[in-house]
């Protein structure tokens, strides 16, 4: 299903909405493979009730062993709020939508951005979480954090230099196998809380899981936002302004 922003929700309140709408909630943020908790500063400064953790092996979290997002969830399942809104980008989505399995009585929505289900329904992306692995493995930090920001707008490029430079190839290596390993079309049809799917146009790569998750989730919409796979820094003030309106629309107090 597609979702198209319109512009009722500022109509409701022009002096509060939208941020009301987000503000209302707890929201816990999980980043991505390779960042950290306050890559979502752009978007999460001035909610004093978004959580924002580190995901193990990242920031300054140790690493849980085996890498796994099923461990990652086990690592952050007690941090989740009750009544809780569950936002995840890339890896950061797999792990929330393990969360949202598990934790349905717990949560109001589901907000997935750049996320999949899996990459081993393809081999395309099987064969290139495997080649990531080995390649930041063997090459210094300094060289990720270069090649990472390689295309990308310069926004996102700094962010992604800054965020690359903090860890090392072990931990970087970790979560590229955790997210390789994982397999989440299992639990799409657990998801019944309203959920939102975004993905950034320029970055085709993740479209087909996407799709395959507004198939599947009951409740779920897809919206689909200029910028790549980083919209929180390619996009922060369009991506923000719908997950907005999302909750506005669709999540009752």
């Amino acid at each position: 299903m597609s979702y198209t922003i319109l512009p009722t929700c500022d109509t409701l309140d022009r002096a509060n909405a939208p941020a009301s709408a987000l503000a209302r909630f707890d929201t816990v943020w999980l980043h991505g493979a390779g960042l950290a908790g306050d890559t979502w500063r752009p978007i999460t400064t001035g909610y004093p009730r978004a959580l924002t953790p580190d995901l193990p092996g990242h920031g300054t979290t140790a690493l849980v062993m085996p890498p796994r997002v099923e461990t990652y969830a086990d690592a952050l399942s007690e941090l989740v709020p009750q009544g809780a809104v569950l936002i995840g980008h890339s890896l950061g989505g797999m792990v929330a939508l393990e969360l949202a399995a598990r934790l349905q009585d717990r949560i109001k929505a589901l907000i997935l951005i750049e996320t999949v289900p899996t990459v081993r329904d393809r081999l395309t992306g099987r064969i290139s979480a495997s080649l990531a692995s080995k390649l930041f493995r063997s090459i210094p930090t300094s060289w990720l954090a270069w090649l990472s920001g390689l295309g990308e707008s310069p926004t996102t490029r700094a962010e992604l230099q800054h965020q690359m430079a903090r860890t090392d190839r072990a931990r970087i290596a970790a979560a590229l196998e955790a997210s390789a390993r994982y397999d989440g079309r299992p639990r799409l049809a657990q998801i019944t809380v309203p959920t939102l799917l975004i993905v950034g146009k320029k970055n085709t790569a993740t479209h087909h899981g996407t799709a395959l998750m507004a198939e599947r989730i009951r409740e779920a919409k897809l919206l689909r936002l200029p910028g790549g796979h980083m919209l929180h820094t390619d996009n922060p003030v369009q991506l923000r302004r719908s997950i907005e309106d999302f909750l506005c629309r669709s999540v009752p107090d």
